[in-house]
């Protein structure tokens, strides 16, 4: 068994009790998560995984004025003696940083001189706190070397994203992105109709199971028919779908009596599929076949069973619609779930299969949520998540954001998917955080062209809705988010 050992020294105690630790896990070069096991004692953490073999640590980490961020160290062998966990972090913080400014300012990116000012500073604290033994100063320049690094990653990712996009205009006036909102469960007509098309050309509609069909062999489409009438009539294009969302709480009620008869829930899945695309063919523009397949959900499926549920539905979109692309959706596309998850797909891996196929499929869904526990992604930074997409793209097909980001951490009795909200300290949380980190990611997005559609998973929190706080209304209005989202339809979108 590989195990590391991290140590903080005494003053740096509360960084790491105040961290996510029983989320870290540890991964080789490409990034994907091994099966792992955290745990803190005293000022130590220890990580073990079942390979001994080197790895890289990721740690969702406090820093001041970001919150919770994921930090990862450089590559590091397992060994007896611990290594000082806040200048491993800034080590690796500092090796990501340079690289990918080195590799941007190739590709022609210009770098300004406050960012180039605060990569130097935060060398130069790293350097000091290199040379020391573990103590008080070690800590002290090493813990601010990571919050320079973390500003300087944000101050990377903008200067990247203001200049790709000023790019892209430069060859087509409007981008042809596709951004939208996902409509309330079974497909409503949104409240606020009038700000939704000013702000989307999109409209993602859930034509899920578990809305649809509440009770076996009884569809309901009232909802969803009026829904994908008016945005029709509005002129906007729909994205339908998931039509299986595979999460607890979302599925039919009554679904739960086919656990252990894999063929009898295949068959009722596809057989609402077929209903669905018969009925709304023509009307929708892409189709999403489902939603969570990658996490494990509530009824345990193997490896093989999950991908015949994929590729069958997937063929019975195309069989009664060949016309109207097909992507497919991945939750947690950073693969977290896989450090504790022992027999966890991999959802890189699995989007490939899916790809070599021949299942003809038009794009990739990636499902970001990111501040919620359990159901969601750990907190990044956002050229984290610019990485995260390039590396997504070497699959080579186009790609679908699906991303939501929580404006409160109090209970929501509307959600239908309801989880706890990570926050570091009170202002970690709030529609103006939510606004912040929202645009920055739409930032980095639009930025990159094979990013085809970027889908906010939320409109109205004041109606019943899927997760908490996602939305852009809430009892006493609009949230800061939604008027930048229409400043973007207006300005850059067709």
């Amino acid at each position: 068994m590989g195990q590391f050992l991290f140590d903080v020294d005494d003053s740096q105690r509360p960084l790491l009790s105040h961290s996510l630790w029983p989320a870290a896990y540890l991964s080789g070069i490409e990034g994907v998560p091994w099966h792992t096991q955290a745990r803190v004692d005293g000022g130590r953490l220890i990580v073990r995984r079942d390979i001994d073999e080197s790895g890289k640590l990721i740690l969702p980490v406090p820093l001041t004025g970001h919150g919770i961020s994921s930090v990862a160290t450089c590559s590091l062998r397992p060994r007896a003696e611990p290594y000082p966990l806040t200048l491993e972090l800034a080590r690796g913080s500092l090796y990501n940083i340079r690289t990918q400014a080195d590799i941007w300012r190739r590709a022609g990116l210009s770098l300004d001189e406050r960012f180039e000012s605060m990569l130097d500073e935060a060398t130069s604290r790293f350097l000091d706190a290199s040379g020391r033994e573990l103590g008080p100063r070690l800590a002290d320049d090493s813990v601010a070397a990571l919050g320079l690094l973390e500003q300087a990653a944000d101050q990377l990712s903008d200067q990247y994203a203001s200049q790709s996009i000023a790019f892209r205009k430069q060859r087509e006036s409007r981008l042809g992105t596709l951004v939208g909102a996902t409509l309330s469960p079974g497909g409503a007509i949104p409240t606020h109709p009038g700000e939704f098309v000013e702000a989307f050309n999109t409209a993602s509609i859930r034509l899920s199971w578990g809305d649809i069909e509440t009770d076996a062999g009884r569809l309901d489409f009232d909802t969803a028919d009026a829904a994908i009438d008016w945005a029709v009539a509005q002129g906007v294009r729909v994205i339908g779908g998931p039509l299986l969302d595979f999460h607890e709480k979302v599925l039919p009620h009554w679904v739960y009596l086919l656990e252990g008869q894999f063929h009898a829930f295949l068959d009722a899945i596809n057989h609402f599929a077929e209903q669905v695309v018969k009925r709304y063919k023509g009307r929708v523009q892409i189709w999403n076949p489902a939603s969570g397949l990658n996490t494990p959900g509530p009824i345990r499926l193997t490896e093989e069973e999950v991908m015949q549920v994929a590729t069958t539905l997937t063929q019975t979109i195309r069989r009664q619609d060949p016309q109207t692309p097909v992507i497919f959706s991945f939750d947690q596309p950073h693969g977290e779930y896989l450090a504790h998850h022992r027999d966890g797909i991999s959802p890189l891996h699995f989007a490939d299969t899916l790809a070599r196929c021949g299942l003809g499929l038009a794009g990739l869904g990636l499902e970001l949520r990111l501040g919620y526990t359990g159901l969601g992604t750990i907190p990044r930074n956002t050229l984290a998540i610019g990485q995260m997409l390039d590396r997504w793209a070497t699959l080579g097909l186009p790609l679908m954001l699906q991303l939501a980001i929580p404006a409160d951490n109090a209970p929501d009795p509307l959600a239908s998917r309801p989880s706890d909200i990570i926050a570091a300290g009170d202002d970690q949380v709030g529609a103006v955080r939510q606004m912040k980190m929202a645009s920055s990611i739409l930032r980095i997005a639009l930025a990159k062209p094979f990013v085809h559609a970027v889908v906010w998973e939320g409109w109205d929190d004041t109606v019943p809705h899927v997760l908490p706080h996602a939305g852009l209304w809430e009892a006493g209005g609009s949230r800061p988010l939604l008027p930048y989202f229409t400043r973007i339809r207006r300005e850059l979108l067709n």
